[in-house]
């Protein structure tokens, strides 16, 4: 039961995500490392812009399972370069929170040129669980450093590992944002080198199929999409799919797991787009 509680947990703090599942292992960390100052806003031409805002209810199987955010917050200067900063939020509700209390947050750098990946901190409240991690991605020695601490033992030293990396490479963050930069077409099988701290895969997604998807926003027309992670990058056993809007825009807006407790949804109930307004977002909610 409660190695059960736990993959429910887990699942729901990175489903979000996109790319994510079980496997990544959990650390603390200080504050980012270098300057971050404001840079200028400018149009990148991308289909995602600073103030960007997703909100998804999380469901399984006929219960809701909690509620998630992912926000494009920021566009700073970020040790040295210019990079984009995503915050994603997962909190529990109903029945598990009865079982397992949620409250997860999830903070990505990259690079707003390359697309690579900076730094990514993942903040994990999982019931008694309480633990940070931050990975740092150095693209002149080509290595990332993990720091790992438990917060409910400050006085111990954290965890410190180091691994090589080919070079860009994304995290499980901006592994989906750079899928939204791609022009999908059905058949396409797109690669992503992805480091979740220690050894980097090559992580392929299949563009599946066009697909109409009705969420609690509304009907959106789609591709499927499903990156290869379990059973690889993550250790699990499972299927990962993610819906994308089938225009410029390419909304995340729906993801399910399925896995060996049942299947997890994440499903669009709001969208902020800052400055941008794809055709894809429903003036109103269309259930017809």
């Amino acid at each position: 039961m409660r190695s059960c509680r736990r993959l429910q947990a887990s699942l729901l703090s990175i489903l979000i995500a996109g790319l994510a599942a079980n496997r990544m292992r959990s650390s603390d960390s200080a504050p980012p490392i270098g300057a971050i100052q404001k840079a200028a806003a400018v149009s990148s031409g991308l289909p995602f812009e600073v103030g960007e805002k997703f909100s998804y209810l999380v469901s399984w199987k006929v219960f809701d399972a909690g509620i998630a955010t992912m926000t494009l917050a920021d566009k700073s200067i970020f040790q040295g370069q210019e990079a984009y900063k995503v915050l994603v939020t997962v909190q529990s509700a109903g029945i598990v929170s009865t079982l397992f209390r949620v409250d997860d947050l999830f903070e990505s750098f990259f690079q707003s040129r390359e697309l690579c990946s900076r730094q990514f901190t993942k903040n994990i409240q999982e019931g008694p669980r309480h633990r940070r991690t931050i990975l740092q991605f150095d693209l002149k020695p080509l290595q990332v450093r993990m720091e790992d601490r438990d917060l409910n033992r400050p006085e111990l030293p954290p965890k410190r590992t180091s691994s090589p990396i080919p070079g860009c490479v994304q995290d499980v963050l901006s592994a989906l944002y750079v899928v939204r930069t791609k022009n999908l077409k059905l058949g396409d099988s797109l690669h992503f080198m992805i480091n979740d701290g220690g050894r980097t895969y090559n992580v392929e997604v299949e563009v599946q199929a066009q697909e109409e998807v009705r969420t609690p926003l509304g009907v959106f027309q789609t591709f499927r999409l499903e990156p290869k992670v379990f059973d690889g990058l993550f250790k699990t056993k499972g299927r990962l799919f993610v819906w994308l809007t089938n225009d410029a825009a390419r909304m995340p807006v729906q993801l399910k797991a399925k896995v060996n407790i049942g299947t997890i949804t994440v499903a669009l109930t709001q969208v902020n787009q800052g400055n941008l307004r794809p055709a894809g977002i429903p003036a109103k909610p269309s259930f017809e």
